[in-house]
């Protein structure tokens, strides 16, 4: 029988658009290839007889890598099924021909966990612009969480070396340090869960999302252009907007009367923790108050897939930014 070339090496319109919109916000720093090999990215278990195992027949999407070719993170485009995973399984919507659709996405999904690697599973909800003026998608964050997560996890501890390093320099040059307890490195020893330690790792996580985190660099943008409209140049919007998380299903409340009281603290947390790995919806509503155009409010929900819970609330900061640009640039329109 003969053979023909494929048209395209994606497998349908849309898995080729989310190709696109990464590479668009990610291609000119990172490589990003699409149908890679599960194989070519995972050593096999030796134990393995053969390559009939699902491991050597199953591919990935997207797979995003450094230049020189170190591999970063996996995502999958579940097109027909509309699924996405959700604390480590994959959720199915809308239903397919495939029988073993959820086997297989579970299989990657449990093989990426055990090996520390970040694997996630979107569709279209999630690869969708946020707005016409901000020309990023959830994907994106998705992306940019992950990469200011590893950034910290390869830097944390030589960060904090080198403060440690610098603390104990403060204390031997402090003239209220008594000379009994110098040289302080071999008598006084910094405790790695100090609270300043802490405050240490704050700044290094900030300083990750400020790097790596698209919604976090074009907050930065927005203030400077609301500070420019209103201020002149060299100006900043400082104000942070009131942030009211919501989710659906809603997690269950309760109001302690006796904070002693252990085992009905116990019981709500045990109910939360169980209520958590079954929302769906993650939301956000985005307040300013008190701006030159009134109050301003943004409404932003994203499925509960991968970095979502944290990430709503910074989308949600981000679009009330820029919703307020917008408004105040009608307004010197109008003038």
């Amino acid at each position: 029988m003969r053979m023909s070339v494929k048209k395209s090496v994606f497998g349908s319109g849309g898995e080729e658009r989310g190709f696109r919109s990464i590479e668009h916000t990610w291609g000119a720093e990172y490589a990003i290839y699409p149908q890679f090999q599960w194989s070519a990215l995972f050593t096999p278990d030796p134990n393995w007889k053969g390559t009939s195992n699902l491991f050597f027949k199953t591919s990935v999407d997207y797979i995003f890598c450094e230049k020189s070719g170190r591999p970063l993170l996996a995502i999958d485009f579940d097109g027909m099924g509309r699924g996405f995973d959700r604390n480590g399984e994959y959720i199915q919507i809308e239903p397919t021909r495939d029988p073993h659709r959820k086997v297989k996405f579970d299989f990657k999904l449990r093989w990426a966990r055990d090996n520390g690697f970040p694997y996630y599973i979107v569709s279209s909800e999630e690869f969708a612009n946020l707005g016409d003026d901000v020309q990023l998608n959830v994907v994106d964050g998705i992306i940019g969480s992950t990469l200011a997560k590893q950034a910290f996890d390869d830097r944390v501890e030589s960060y904090v070396g080198e403060r440690v390093h610098a603390l104990y320099c403060l204390m031997e040059s402090d003239p209220s340090t008594p000379d009994h307890l110098k040289p302080v490195r071999s008598k006084i020893e910094i405790p790695p869960d100090q609270e300043n330690i802490q405050y240490m790792v704050s700044d290094l996580e900030v300083e990750c999302d400020a790097e790596f985190n698209p919604f976090f660099k074009m907050e930065g943008k927005v203030r400077r252009q609301i500070g420019e409209l209103l201020y002149g140049e060299g100006g900043f919007w400082h104000h942070s907007p009131d942030l009211q998380p919501f989710e659906e299903p809603e997690l269950p409340t309760g109001a302690f009367h006796d904070f002693f009281d252990f085992f009905a603290h116990a019981d709500l947390v045990k109910k939360r923790a169980e209520a958590w790995k079954h929302v769906e919806v993650w939301g956000c509503v985005a307040t300013l108050k008190n701006t030159p155009v009134g109050e301003v409010s943004e409404v932003v929900t994203i499925r509960n897939v991968a970095h979502s819970a944290t990430l709503v609330g910074e989308i949600a900061e981000c679009l009330v930014l820029c919703k307020l640009l917008r408004l105040l640039r009608r307004q010197v329109q109008e003038r």
